[in-house]
């Protein structure tokens, strides 16, 4: 122990001696929004607007927690008590200022201990600085944009974790798997203009550096209302090989435009747009098999899991706990896994503190979370290691579920340098 008071006053020196032993004597509980019986945690998601199918993963976040208190009393954290999750729910309809307003409330008002799983690339950079002036940990973001895991960046909001799959990391491992399979395919790529442009700028200077043939690359806006143009440039290039980037609804779109002209190259589809049941069923199956995607999350949709524990327990418990969800719904999983990747986090902290939430946080080994596909785990290195999930099962869809293509690919600690867009 330091003596920090030696050659202060006789009676200085003894009441800074009282005080550093009422500080060693003192509950440690007495950081905001825990207490020995419960924590309060903020999720700010889209629960409105026209993002509002994001707004399933923080309602399915909420049905675990519920589910958690209800028939687990709540979690035993590492400290050794048993507390109750509190989850405060506001809408932000994934806008940054909205996202930003909520931070303040949530911190101010709702006096958290931290948020979870706000979801939205944009939501979640307006809000950043905040939540890290204020030392309240970021947690478990849904976003893959790979500015929240690159060392510089977790450098400056130590705060804010990814909780999804980087893109730079995926179209990594994406050209990877080309070099591998189809080294000579001349690739069309297409992205949207949300979170397509981080993986599209990897995919391509990956591809470079692989000695890739990328012979066109197009990028859409949400408010376009078809994208069948852009499918048939990509057609008419010649290319034999697609790179899919874009959200559900244009994925649908690319299928049924690919059908319709008869262009059947391999298609690679991104994981944010390669659900069974949100865009592979409705596009058809038929018109659907073949595609190959990258997964780090099970689907209740693939038939392989029917009689997974893990996938049984989330199909049951988050319809009895949320009515409105369906566990067809990749968001609603997304929730679940959320919840039980904080529960690991709660699990091991040292001291209830949002330092030792944190310090749990960036000390992930090997981390197995319900959901999570298997050989997949959540691993970080304090700063050095930023993202938790660089691990990918690449996938082909059969037409009716996903059969794996090789073993699961391990890209721990290679994820790409993330580097911001220059705009023109």
């Amino acid at each position: 122990m330091s003596h920090a008071w030696k050659g202060l006053p006789r009676s200085s020196a003894v009441i800074a001696l009282a005080s550093a032993m009422w500080a060693i004597a003192a509950p440690a509980c007495a950081e905001t929004g825990i207490t020995d019986g419960e924590v309060v945690i903020g999720a700010s998601g889209a629960l409105s607007g026209p993002n509002a199918g994001y707004g399933a993963v923080t309602l399915g976040a909420k049905a675990c927690f519920d589910y958690l208190n209800a028939e687990q009393s709540g979690v035993k954290f590492g400290d050794g008590k048993t507390r109750k999750i509190r989850l405060d729910v506001v809408d932000d309809a994934m806008e940054p200022a909205r996202a930003l307003q909520n931070a303040r409330r949530l911190v101010s008002q709702n006096k958290v201990f931290a948020v979870l799983g706000n979801v939205g690339t944009g939501a979640n950079l307006g809000a950043r600085a905040f939540y890290n002036a204020e030392k309240v940990p970021q947690m478990f973001i849904g976003s893959g944009g790979p500015m929240f895991g690159a060392k510089d960046e977790v450098e400056k909001y130590p705060w804010t974790m990814l909780g999804w799959l980087s893109y730079n990391t995926e179209a990594a491992i994406y050209a990877a798997f080309i070099k591998e399979k189809f080294p000579n395919a001349k690739i069309a790529l297409l992205n949207d203009d949300s979170g397509g442009p981080f993986f599209a700028d990897a995919f391509v200077k990956s591809a470079k550096q692989l000695g890739l043939d990328i012979v066109v690359h197009e990028e859409h806006t949400y408010s376009e209302p078809t994208i069948n143009a852009k499918i048939s440039r990509l057609a008419a290039s010649g290319a034999d090989l697609f790179v899919d980037a874009t959200t559900p609804k244009f994925v649908v779109q690319a299928l049924k435009q690919m059908a319709a002209i008869d262009w059947k190259p391999v298609h690679i589809i991104w994981g944010v747009g390669s659900s069974i049941g949100g865009v592979l069923e409705p596009a058809g199956a038929s018109t659907s098999k073949g595609v190959y995607s990258g997964q780090w999350m099970k689907d209740y949709t693939n038939p392989a899991y029917a009689n997974d524990d893990d996938m049984k327990l989330f199909a049951t418990k988050i319809k009895q706990y949320n009515s409105s969800l369906n566990p067809a719904d990749q968001n609603a999983a997304a929730g679940w896994y959320t919840c039980h990747a904080a529960k690991s986090l709660f699990e091991r902290m040292t001291e209830p503190t949002r330092a030792a939430f944190m310090d749990a946080a960036r000390s992930m080994k090997n981390q197995k979370v319900p959901l999570l596909l298997d050989g997949i785990t959540l691993n970080t290195s304090g700063v050095a290691d930023g993202y938790p999930i660089e691990s990918v099962q690449i996938s082909q869809f059969d037409g009716t579920k996903f059969v794996p293509v090789g073993s699961v690919i391990d890209y721990e600690g290679k994820t790409p340098a993330y580097e911001p867009r220059v705009k023109p």
